[in-house]
């Protein structure tokens, strides 16, 4: 099958899709106040939903080849299309990755086509959320761990509340809960295998079922920050 045409918009198309993005969006705060931008290592940068512009300028500085798009927004959304044009338009691989929550843990199979994206990528690449704090750490912390050869508590550093904006002890705190797992089945096992380990041993259930957040934090997240 052919590759879709490039997405070229009219300019009355950008300028409303820009207002959506700015305001509705929240683009706001990611513009005016923090993008989230940060080098994770080895040619992979994490970030909040950029700007049209920011993109730009990142692919001029950083030679970004890729984008991995952890919002898997519908094609007829307006960051879609303003992120889409952007690389259609400098020749960079945009790439929607399903399943990746803030306030839950991917399926086994969803698991897998994350690790086997971030092999894929060219490098160098940027992988962005919404807000750059959760769903990008956390695939930071895959990154840092199976492709930098990072331990897992040193990459675990990719979900903090500074830089990042991670909260721990809200819902979003399950993505920490996960590597709390994974970790104490490193300790009982000398050859431990993250990868090995989601592949065959992964209970998903039974983490979400043993994670206990700070509920009175939620409001945090879901309200004030407007976490997706």
């Amino acid at each position: 099958m052919p590759p879709p045409p490039p997405i070229l918009l009219s300019a009355k198309e950008r300028q409303q899709y820009r207002r959506h993005q700015f305001w509705n969006d929240h683009g706001v705060f990611r513009e005016l106040l923090y993008v989230n931008f940060h080098e994770v290592g080895m040619g992979a940068y994490r970030s909040a939903q950029p700007a049209p512009y920011q993109l730009r300028r990142w692919h001029r500085r950083y030679g970004l080849r890729a984008v991995l798009n952890l919002r898997a927004p519908a094609a007829h959304e307006p960051q879609f299309q303003l992120e889409q044009e952007v690389c259609d338009a400098l020749g960079m691989e945009h790439v929607l990755l399903h399943g990746i929550g803030s306030r839950d843990l991917p399926r086994r199979e969803q698991f897998l086509e994350a690790i086997e994206t971030l092999e894929r990528l060219p490098r160098p690449f940027l992988m962005h959320c919404k807000s750059g704090a959760d769903r990008a750490g956390f695939m930071s912390v895959l990154y840092s761990h199976l492709q930098l050869g990072q331990s897992l508590e040193e990459a675990s550093a990719q979900l903090r509340i500074w830089p990042y904006g991670h909260i721990r002890h809200a819902n979003t705190g399950i993505l920490d809960w996960f590597f709390t797992v994974a970790r104490r089945q490193a300790m009982q096992d000398a050859h431990f295998d993250l990868r090995r380990w989601i592949a065959e041993d992964y209970d998903r259930e039974a983490i979400l079922a043993s994670f206990r957040p700070w509920y009175r934090l939620d409001w945090l997240t879901d309200r004030l920050l407007r976490r997706e």
